[in-house]
């Protein structure tokens, strides 16, 4: 994959996640679109490293965004990551389901270490409910762009 596209996708989904306000309606819950662009990352590369490393640039975009002790995301993501760099093989990247399952693996492992100190576990689950929607769209748009940028 181009690594422009890749690039600004993770800088315009991290603007986007700080910028959409809160959905109050649920509780001022925060839609989160980078556990989606790791989930992309790991089921599309081909190589654990280039997964990993986009997991970490995501983690410490998301540990910019936070109030959260610095580094904490940076270890869940390349956790989910790695996680689903392993079962990609299992999962048909293609799948509307298998996206949305992976978005939600990557969002519950960034919540998962925020979840014991607060007791959280409603919000976590509605979190992963929102990235898990939010995960086929970021896999659409991406896809779309590389396919845009193909070489002709």
């Amino acid at each position: 994959m181009n690594f422009l596209i890749i690039t600004t996708s993770a800088l315009l989904l991290a603007a986007l996640q700080a910028r959409l306000p809160t959905a109050w309606w649920l509780g001022g819950i925060h839609f989160e679109f980078l556990p989606a662009l790791v989930a992309y990352g790991a089921l599309t590369f081909r190589h654990r490293r280039w997964a990993l490393t986009l997991a970490v640039v995501a983690g410490l975009l998301q540990d910019a965004l936070s109030a959260g002790p610095f580094g904490h995301t940076v270890a869940a993501y390349a956790l989910a990551a790695f996680i689903l760099v392993a079962l990609a093989r299992a999962f048909d990247r293609e799948g509307l389901w298998m996206q949305m399952l992976s978005g939600a693996i990557a969002s519950v492992a960034a919540s998962l270490p925020f979840v014991g100190a607060h007791g959280a576990i409603p919000k976590l689950l509605l979190l992963a409910v929102l990235s898990a929607v939010v995960t086929p769209f970021v896999f659409f748009v991406l896809d779309f762009a590389k396919w845009r940028t193909r070489p002709v």
